[in-house]
């Protein structure tokens, strides 16, 4: 269609065409599927709202002013259609049919700025906040990654290792915690994630309620407080459970508690918490059935634990040996 007035796709993204530019441009989108993809780049840039939250960084701000050259070159002498201003730059993005190049080279540059918090191994239990008023507690070895800026709708973040999230309501902008094996959604609610549980991704829900998310997006299963899903990294089967969820998230006041556990187990959460190794003869682990509640506190030095350990354990020899922890940087 020749004298095609590109500024109607600009109109019809905003909702303020009349009935005869929706037909004209109908007919121009029918025309050829470049003229749809054209289009559809365009929405997309419009619609990211959060460009000027995230366009702070230097490879923006270069191809924006390449763009401008390339359109001042590109519309000398022509009718300028209508650009997009962000806060900090004083710059336009195009809108023309022929510049689709030109749009795939600013969206690919345009990436929200992430953040991500990690604690070492050898801290305490590390608190922060997220940009919406979520409140987050890492447990030791854990990562939280989320965007600088949540886009309108949604709240996306990824989580490695144990964390606790308070979610902040708001009933129009999702909540989407990120697994390697399912993602949880919810909308304001209070719940226990962690990745590394015996090789698998345990959920635990103190309060509120939540999706559980396959790959594809799907819903694969709820929660009712109370209850813990968990299932393997990579998807699969998720098996739901009902919990006492004060073991679950103990570890946030420095507390450790394990209920019915065996003594390889209460061994191993020991070697975790304070980077030790313990050798032992475990050829009679495997017939003594017995299991064992034991909590302790973070706080307390491993001699007072490991004489705890030597009470109920029935092993004779024990050694410890000291790991050696590399501290990650912060």
């Amino acid at each position: 269609m020749k004298d095609f007035d590109e500024t109607l796709l600009i109109k019809k993204i905003e909702g303020t065409t009349t009935l005869l530019e929706e037909e004209l441009i109908k007919a121009w989108l029918l025309e050829s599927e470049e003229n749809l993809r054209t289009y559809t780049r365009i929405k997309a840039l419009w619609n990211a709202g959060n460009i000027a939250g995230y366009a702070e960084n230097d490879e923006v701000n270069k191809s924006v002013r390449k763009i401008n050259n390339r359109i001042d070159k590109l519309q000398a002498g022509q009718k300028r259609i209508r650009a997009i201003r962000m806060l900090k730059y004083a710059a336009a993005l195009a809108v023309l049919i022929g510049l689709g190049a030109v749009i795939r080279e600013i969206s690919g540059n345009i990436q929200p700025k992430m953040i991500s918090v990690e604690n070492g191994i050898n801290q305490g239990v590390k608190y922060v906040e997220l940009p919406d008023g979520t409140k987050a507690w890492l447990n030791l070895g854990a990562t939280l990654s989320y965007p600088v800026k949540f886009s309108k709708n949604e709240r996306i973040v990824d989580i490695q290792g144990e964390v606790f999230l308070s979610v902040a309501k708001n009933r129009d902008q999702k909540f989407l915690a990120e697994t390697p094996a399912f993602t949880v959604e919810v909308t304001g609610t209070s719940f226990n994630v962690n990745t590394s549980a015996s090789g698998k991704v345990e959920v635990v829900l103190v309060e509120g309620a939540v999706n559980l998310l396959d790959k594809n997006g799907k819903e694969a299963g709820k929660l009712i407080p109370g209850q813990m899903a968990s299932a393997n990294p990579g998807g699969g089967n998720i098996v739901i459970s009902k919990v006492n969820t004060r073991h679950y998230t103990a570890w946030q006041e420095g507390l450790i508690i394990m209920e019915k556990a065996g003594i390889d187990e209460i061994i191993k959460k020991i070697e975790e918490v304070y980077g030790v190794e313990i050798i032992w003869d475990t050829t009679g682990v495997h017939k003594n059935s017995s299991r064992y509640n034991f909590v302790f506190k973070k706080s307390q030095s491993f001699d007072t634990v490991f004489e705890m350990l030597r009470f109920i354990a029935p092993i004779k020899d024990m050694q410890i040996k000291k790991k050696a922890v590399e501290k990650k940087s912060k």
